[in-house]
């Protein structure tokens, strides 16, 4: 019996043993993500890092000099408070030096968890050339992305930019810490890196906060030298009427940097065969269709080049200018999705506007030295496969193109427009309807349009002028509010090989609902696919004004007020959005909402605002109905 409670007692004295140590080993202060520059300016620089425990986090800094062999590290930078993660700022710093940094954590037990010595130099790029690398579509690929870092570490660039699709599914934890952030810890301890949000990011809040951006807005700019470079989310809204489509035509409009780029994720232009299809059968649409518009907004500013991913593979146009080939004016667009996701390998189209294409993993190298622009496409053996360059004239500056704005583009009586000339002492032309140009010298023009007009503009001086953008603005019917408000929605449901929305009046419904919402959830029971439904009800406007409609489907959509169509989303597609304006009394309207799928995913949704304010999901206004 005595023998037995000892063995007894040393069994439960070997399991509390082991408990401890593995809670020792459990909560062992420890990097999730080792340090990363996230941003750097002229002066200064960002360092970000995770932490398995919420600690106090120092950053240690030397300046290197030629006659110390062991510099001195003082305290540049320290939290107040404990945290899981990050993020401080080193500043007053002088560009070409060479410095050292070291992040320093202190653990509750008094345990301390050191990052490496890390060596960084700010660039003066008023003495140096610009020199950035660029990677796209890394997602789920941790091979291909640590050798195309280790290619980039050679090249030793001042600065990397991401096309998006970073991480294969963006909520899951492990696939920023392991597989993004990991394989190229080396490099991103001494290399900023700035991204582009994708769609595999799927818009969530770890995106942000790793690249220290405000949540659910990855629209932002970054400048070095004489190069600007824009960043858009071409997973949200982007159309004309957009609030993200404004900030980018007004940043484009008043930058003066000599070298323009945009990045974002989906591209204008691509000839992969398997992108952008409304099939299996049909042909590809050679872009995404809810940004192709951003073309004309890019030549009227003289955007120089564009880069983007999301089409696995690598892709340059040939410079394009209103749909045709102009080396002097046209803007070049790159695909650059070789990061490591996976390919098709289906031959690209021989389009008019392509210049070189390759189903090839690899990143880019851009150089701008004064005058200069200098691309490089490289594999992973390090070969160089593809190169472009673009010069322009040595002293000559470009004048920009003036902004023209309205303060209602769609209006009911009258609208007030402005045309602003960004430029020092120079002129302003402008006309309307093609009528005779106007010559202002004044740097904002101010009018008064009372019905549809076509505005154009441009910016001139001795034997120079700027690209000429044209603006219209429409003076919109009002639509009377109708006498009485449906009581509910009544959604009738169709079965059918839909390829197209269909005559619904010469339909038989399979069944009817009544709703109190617009949504496909609520329609049920239905099939997985082939079908179509016929939304129709009543919603509330609370003042008469004109208002913005948004709707995006997949497949085809229809969206009808008062009996008149006012947006048109129809045939078998991918999500594709699209905009419509319409000038309403304030009361009750009628709506109907038409909708088929033909295979895949089912997306639809309407949101409605007044223009330059926030949109809102139509079932606010519907519900006000009743």
């Amino acid at each position: 019996m005595k023998q037995q409670f000892n063995i007894s007692h040393l069994l439960i004295v070997f399991l509390l043993f082991n408990v401890q140590v593995f809670a020792q080993q459990k909560t062992s202060l420890k990097f999730i993500v080792a340090p990363y520059l996230t941003h750097m300016t002229d002066n200064s620089f960002q360092v970000s890092w995770e932490t398995s425990e919420a600690v106090k986090g120092t950053i240690y800094l030397a300046e290197s000099e030629y006659d110390t062999f062991e510099p001195e590290f003082k305290i540049a930078a320290t939290e107040n408070t404990k945290t899981h993660f990050h993020r401080l700022f080193i500043h007053d710093l002088s560009a070409n030096e060479l410095y050292h940094y070291q992040v320093i954590n202190s653990g509750k037990n008094g345990d301390t968890l050191k990052g490496p010595v890390t060596p960084i130099t700010i660039a003066n790029y008023t003495q140096s050339a610009i020199s950035f690398s660029v990677v796209g579509d890394t997602q789920g690929n941790p091979v291909v992305w640590q050798r195309i870092a280790e290619l980039m570490a050679q090249k030793n660039p001042q600065f990397i930019v991401h096309v998006g699709d970073l991480v294969q599914y963006g909520p899951n934890k492990d696939d920023w810490t392991d597989e993004f952030f990991k394989p190229a810890n080396n490099l991103l301890s001494y290399t900023p890196l700035y991204p582009a949000i994708g769609n595999h990011e799927m818009n969530d809040e770890k995106f942000y906060e790793y690249f220290g951006l405000p949540f659910d807005d990855a629209f932002y700019s970054i400048k070095k030298g004489e190069l600007i470079l824009i960043f858009v989310d071409t997973n949200k809204d982007i159309l004309p009427g957009s609030e993200q489509y404004r900030k980018l035509e007004h940043l484009l409009a008043s930058s003066q940097e000599q070298w323009k780029i945009v990045v974002h994720h989906h591209p204008i232009f691509t000839s992969d065969k398997n992108s952008y299809r409304s099939s299996l059968m049909a042909a590809s649409t050679k872009g995404d269709p809810n940004i192709t518009h951003l073309k004309n907004l890019y030549e009227s500013y003289a955007v120089d080049l564009t880069l983007s991913g999301h089409v696995h593979g690598y892709e340059r146009t040939l410079p394009i200018l209103k749909n045709h080939i102009n080396k002097e004016e046209g803007v070049t667009h790159i695909v650059s999705g070789g990061g490591g996701g996976r390919f098709k390998r289906i031959p690209y189209e021989n389009n008019w506007f392509l210049a070189e294409a390759l189903h090839e993993n690899h990143y880019l190298n851009i150089s701008i030295r004064e005058n200069k622009l200098q691309v490089e496409a490289i594999d992973t053996t390090g070969v160089i496969f593809d190169s472009w360059k673009k010069e322009k004239i040595l002293g000559h500056a470009n004048l920009s193109t003036p902004l023209i704005n309205a303060t209602k583009k769609y209006f009911i009586d009258s609208t007030s427009v402005s045309i602003e000339n960004t430029n020092k002492s120079k002129s302003i032309n402008y006309r309307l309807n093609e009528g005779g140009y106007n010559t202002a010298f004044r740097n904002v023009n101010s009018l008064i349009l009372y019905n549809t007009t076509a505005v154009s503009a441009f910016a001139s001086d001795v034997n120079n002028k700027s690209r000429e953008i044209i603006k219209t603005v429409v003076k919109l019917p009002l639509m009377q509010k109708q006498k009485s408000a449906k009581k509910a929605i009544k959604a009738d449901y169709y079965e059918g090989h839909f390829t197209a929305l269909p005559d619904f009046e010469n339909l038989k419904s399979k069944a009817t609902f009544l709703l109190d919402s617009i949504a496909l959830s609520a329609v049920i029971p239905r099939v997985k696919d082939h079908f179509a439904v016929r939304f129709r009800g009543s919603f509330l406007i609370p003042e008469t004004d004109v208002y913005r409609f948004f709707l995006e489907s997949y497949d085809g959509s229809r969206f009808i007020i008062d009996q008149k169509e006012i947006i048109n989303n129809d045939g078998t597609h991918y999500e594709i959005s699209k905009e419509g304006f319409v000038a309403l009394e304030k009361g009750t309207h009628n709506f109907e909402l038409q909708y088929f799928d033909y295979t895949r995913r089912e997306t639809l949704n309407i949101r409605i605002g007044k223009q330059g304010n926030k949109m809102v999901d139509l079932n606010r206004l519907i519900h006000a109905t009743k």
